[in-house]
């Protein structure tokens, strides 16, 4: 019930090519290619699998990428991997310090078809599109992370394999599609339930998923930056913020999760912690090694910390998590200075292409461009060369790697946030099957809870596949775009965007009690009215019996009794669908 009341659900009805009537959006409509309608092999995104790169349909992908899965589950390396370099770890690489490092010889591979010793649609699979040709081979790099108390490998890194080299994705001249297979062959790391498939079909409608993608003809040169952190640095934000926030670092571009993610671990005689790998260090004057850990979430650009000292409880009664203050021995402070520093991985010479494993690096193995003017004056790319008699964490602060101070204040934020604004609005109409499904909240938001927003359809899907959706966080961390599927066209349908109290600002502060927009949209826009609780009439849906009873449902205060079951009820037997 306390999950429930929250600004739970928005509907709207659109009328699709022709049917209906006919409204302002149905002009924005396009043709969508075939295979990008969702059905077959769609289902499991945002429900089985929490992200990819590269999205789906996206076109215009270098040809030196690399490929990132992460499922919500651990799954299980031994079901799909070989451990073709012999070295007994399965997903990694060896001889990485060697001058003649290959890809193809020194690291491990999905497996292959037995009979034919090609990639197999059972476990991962990529094919041209045009022929079904599948690629030479797949290497598999494993990166290990905590979620929500669980440690496993949820995220993967393909490097596709198309000679004996390691090579690029076709071609240089022309732009060549790509479909990814996933297949039932690939297990849950779940011994407790017998390592089941990570595929159910009865849960998303496939016992598999693919999607497809377009390489450009152009390799990628361009290194990736860091374009905005949280909390802000010193010379920004003097105040700093609460000891109960995440850490938030985002990228231009989507990056290479491998030893970004993880813990930080104290180092013996050292007053700086490090994510394993070296790549991420953390320092703080009076406070101890925050317990937590570092995933990467928004397509992969951005890097959030979550911390997991529990420190207070939330308005939903769920744990708020804090960041050490001055906890050391003798400290006597009220706040502290944190520092991180970001390390670039090592460049071949003339060029940010990276040496594989060295430091932070994007998708194609460009060299963070850690443009460190601000912490030394010094132009951006300009190597320095630190005196030896330096500490060690100061040595490492030079181009390109970045580095930035912030405050944590010993206080705690307990404001919740509320929806400002909602497109489409309550009862939007003639919705372009493409439309933008955005909401803006009132404060900065935490990523990786956006990804539990949910989208129901009304009538349910014949397929039994269900719309599938992924959730992208603007640079304001307010505004998240629900990413999703083509809503289906020649067809009326009822959608039901589903925002939960599961959902939480920087602070841990849930979406509780509901409050967003309530007006019903009229007229051409789709663009809900803006909900400001401090204005008369304000354009809101308010939860008014704080304690579970009540929750917003299409815009008004409902009983919670039966939830989200008996709200979609009370929308479809209110409304007639195409009128």
């Amino acid at each position: 019930a306390i999950i429930l009341s929250a600004y739970s659900i928005v509907s709207f009805v659109m009328n699709m090519l022709g049917v209906g009537g006919g409204g302002a959006g149905e002009s924005q409509t396009s043709v969508s290619a075939p295979g990008t309608q969702n059905f077959a092999g769609s289902g499991a995104l945002g429900k089985v699998i929490k992200d990819h790169y590269p999205a789906r349909d996206q076109v215009d992908v270098p040809r030196n990428t690399k490929i990132i899965v992460t499922f919500f589950k651990p799954v299980l390396l031994s079901s799909f991997v070989e451990d073709s370099n012999n070295n007994g770890t399965l997903g990694d690489c060896k001889n990485i310090s060697d001058p003649v490092f290959n890809w193809d010889v020194d690291c491990d591979h999905i497996k292959v078809d037995t009979t034919t010793k090609k990639l197999t649609d059972n476990f991962i699979n990529v094919k041209r599109t045009d022929s079904g040709v599948p690629i030479k081979g797949l290497v598999l790099l494993a990166t290990s992370s905590t979620v929500n108390g669980i440690e496993g490998i949820y995220t993967i890194v393909l490097k596709p394999i198309t000679d004996a080299t390691g090579g690029y994705l076709e071609s240089p001249t022309e732009k060549v599609g790509y479909t990814i297979y996933l297949g039932a062959g690939i297990l849950a790391d779940d011994s407790v339930n017998d390592n089941p498939s990570i595929f159910q079909s009865k849960n998303i409608g496939d016992n598999k998923y693919y999607w497809q993608f377009v390489c450009s003809n152009l390799l990628d040169n361009t290194p990736p930056s860091v374009v905005g952190v949280f909390p802000a640095s010193t010379k920004n934000n003097a105040n700093g913020e609460p000891k109960n926030s995440v850490i938030q670092i985002s990228f231009s571009e989507p990056i290479n999760p491998i030893d970004v993610q993880g813990s930080f671990k104290t180092i013996n005689g050292q007053s700086y912690y490090s994510l394993s790998g070296n790549k991420v260090f953390l320092k703080s004057d009076n406070s101890s090694v925050p317990i937590g850990n570092f995933n990467l979430v928004n397509n992969y650009q951005t890097l959030e910390f979550t911390p997991s000292k529990e420190c207070g409880k939330n308005a939903c009664g769920n744990p708020i998590y804090c960041l050490p203050v001055c906890d050391k021995t003798g400290a006597k402070c009220k706040d502290d200075n944190y520092q991180i520093l970001l390390t670039a991985a090592k460049t071949m010479p003339g060029s940010f292409q990276s040496q594989p494993f060295t430091g932070i690096e994007d998708l194609s193995s460009n060299a963070l461009d850690g443009n460190s003017a601000e912490l030394d004056g010094k132009p951006d790319g300009v190597a320095q060369t630190a005196p030896t008699t330096l500490p060690v964490f100061d040595q490492w602060k030079q181009s390109d790697n970045y580095f930035w101070t912030f405050k944590i204040n010993d206080a705690v934020d307990k404001t919740s946030p509320y929806i400002t604004k909602i497109t489409p609005g309550v009862d939007a109409q003639d919705v372009p099957k493409d439309a933008d499904l955005i909401l803006n909240f009132s404060k900065q938001m935490r990523v990786d809870s956006m990804y539990s927003i949910d989208i129901q359809e009304y009538p349910a899907p014949t397929s039994g596949v269900p719309l599938w959706k992924v959730p992208f966080v603007d640079l304001s961390y307010q505004k998240v775009k629900m990413n999703h599927g083509p809503f289906l066209d020649k067809i009326n349908k009822f959608y039901f965007p589903v925002v939960s109290s599961t959902v939480e600002d920087v602070h841990f502060n849930c979406f509780y009690p509901g409050l967003g927009p309530a007006d019903t949209v009229i007229g051409v826009t789709l663009d809900s009215k803006v909900c400001d609780p401090s204005q008369p009439g304000n354009s809101c849906c308010k939860v008014q019996d704080v304690g579970g009873s009540e929750f917003c449902c299409d815009g008004q205060a409902v009983s919670a009794v039966n939830g989200l079951a008996n709200c979609i009820k009370s929308v479809i037997n209110n409304k007639t669908i195409g009128s």
